[in-house]
């Protein structure tokens, strides 16, 4: 015969209340609809049910504490039948004993199970099935566009799965009623996949915008010009205004994450850079202009 204080965890001092609570909590997770084929946990289920039939309500609890339920009379009458002796009329009967019945106390006046489940107790509760999470790595240029990918779900099916323009690492698309199915009229659960975007080498993510660094001759920078800068839809000709500096921002506009009105832009960032054999004409030549146009570039204008 089982202990159910043993079997729900629960010390012989718990309230109804705890003994309510740690049910449920056994109950769902056992269940023979969440547990396919799993006998373990089957026979766990009928041992949780059970403790719970016998001490769910104060009179039946009550009732075990005297040790008059009809599982513990017939324990005693083995354990008299070993011991050669008979129980007495008094010990079968009494107060409950194995020809009469009580009602427990319910749960607001219903059954416990169609109050909380909305079914009957039993095989058949209902539960809500639980959501399962994925993860799916996608290209930067396909976060930043947008476009559409096949995930493989756990069940076997392939779910084509629409990714947003502009949608960021870490973000997640819930898809309702694909996750793990729900015991009994349990409504199934959700499944979640979680954006992993992989970073493209020269292209950082600022919101919608994409910055980008674009290296450029000192004689561009003092010049101006149209040099050729790449975006995600491709090359572009960006125009360099004479006399810029490393650091200097240029916009791109509309070449960012996103679509339509919504889409950011792209900013170039410039560095000059030198080149790296200075030829001794350039240098001659720059000594010739040296004295001309000298300028403190660490002098505030």
């Amino acid at each position: 015969m089982i202990d159910p204080y043993q079997v729900l965890g629960l010390s012989k001092n718990a309230d109804q209340e705890d003994i309510k609570k740690s049910y449920r909590k056994l109950a769902k997770k056992y269940h023979p609809d969440l547990n396919p084929g799993n006998k373990e946990a089957e026979k766990k289920f009928k041992d949780v049910s059970h403790a719970f039939d016998m001490i769910g309500t104060s009179e039946a609890r009550a009732k075990y504490d005297r040790g008059e339920t009809d599982e513990q009379q017939q324990q005693q009458y083995k354990d008299f039948m070993k011991r050669g002796q008979r129980p007495s009329y008094y010990d079968t009967q009494h107060e409950g004993g194995r020809y009469s019945y009580s009602f427990g106390e319910d749960f607001g006046g219903e059954d416990f199970f169609e109050n909380l489940f909305g079914r009957s107790r039993g095989h058949h509760m209902d539960f809500p099935g639980e959501d399962i999470h994925y993860k799916m790595e996608i290209d930067f240029i396909q976060a930043a566009l947008g476009s559409e990918k096949v995930i493989t779900l756990r069940d076997g099916k392939n779910l084509k799965v629409k990714i947003p323009a502009g949608i960021e690492s870490g973000k997640k698309l819930r898809f309702k009623g694909l996750g793990s199915p729900g015991a009994g009229r349990g409504v199934p659960g959700d499944a979640y996949i979680e954006i992993v975007v992989r970073p493209l080498e020269g292209f950082i993510r600022r919101g919608q915008d994409i910055e980008t660094e674009l290296p450029i001759s000192f004689i561009e920078a003092i010049t101006g010009g149209e040099v050729e800068a790449p975006t995600i839809d491709g090359t572009v000709l960006l125009t360099i205004p004479p006399g810029v500096s490393s650091g200097t921002k240029l916009r791109i506009k509309g070449k960012g994450a996103g679509e339509g009105e919504k889409r950011g832009n792209q900013i170039v960032v410039l560095k000059i850079v030198m080149p790296r054999v200075i030829d001794p004409s350039l240098r001659a030549a720059a000594e010739n202009l040296k004295g001309q146009f000298n300028y403190n570039p660490r002098m505030n204008s």
